[in-house]
């Protein structure tokens, strides 16, 4: 009887043991399976600005402004109806915008962020020539912060200005090598 009794003991013990052996493994295989599914907000940042070159090149001035924060305000003090003002103009004299989106990095700071972006832009017959003879068009630098709002990252505040091949991000030289590979 006594013997028994510790048999089921153990019996028990090791049901026990075998029964949390499967449940942290599959507390570990979740937390495996999150992490993987997890998702890279610098990556989600870099294909926000990336949907915003295809949305300009589109003159999709709808899509572009709902991705500013209500708050948006850029360097000479443009909210969104501004903006918005702005980029009508942009689409209304500007025919075939091509916007060559370059290198861009990404500071993460909890539900903030600091974004930069160079960008090759030509329109029209320069996008031809671009094409044709290697002629590259007007390098820009776009600096962004960014605030994540119910899940999506917003844009708050843009500067942009002009630079020159020489002032381009590192990765940029090596996008534009590729771009003009064939015309050396």
């Amino acid at each position: 009887m006594e013997r028994q009794r510790k048999k089921s003991w153990l019996g028990k013990i090791g049901q026990l043991t075998g029964l949390s052996l499967v449940a942290i493994l599959s507390l570990g295989l979740m937390a495996a399976v999150d992490s993987c599914r997890s998702v890279d907000e610098g990556q989600l940042i870099k294909d926000l600005l990336a949907r915003m070159v295809s949305l300009a090149e589109k003159k999709d001035r709808d899509r572009i402004l709902a991705h500013l924060g209500p708050d948006y305000l850029d360097f000479e003090g443009r909210d969104v109806a501004q903006t918005g003002l702005l980029l009508d103009y942009y689409f209304q004299h500007y025919q075939g915008i091509a916007i060559h989106l370059l290198d861009i990095y990404v500071d993460i700071n909890e539900n903030q962020a600091e974004a930069g972006a160079d960008v090759l832009l030509s329109s029209g017959p320069l996008e031809a020539l671009r094409k044709i003879v290697g002629l590259a068009g007007v390098y820009y630098r776009f600096d962004f912060r960014l605030e994540k709002e119910g899940g999506n990252w917003k844009i708050v505040y843009a500067a942009w200005r002009e630079v020159d091949s020489g002032s381009l991000l590192p990765g940029s030289q090596v996008i534009l090598k590729k771009m003009f590979q064939d015309k050396s």
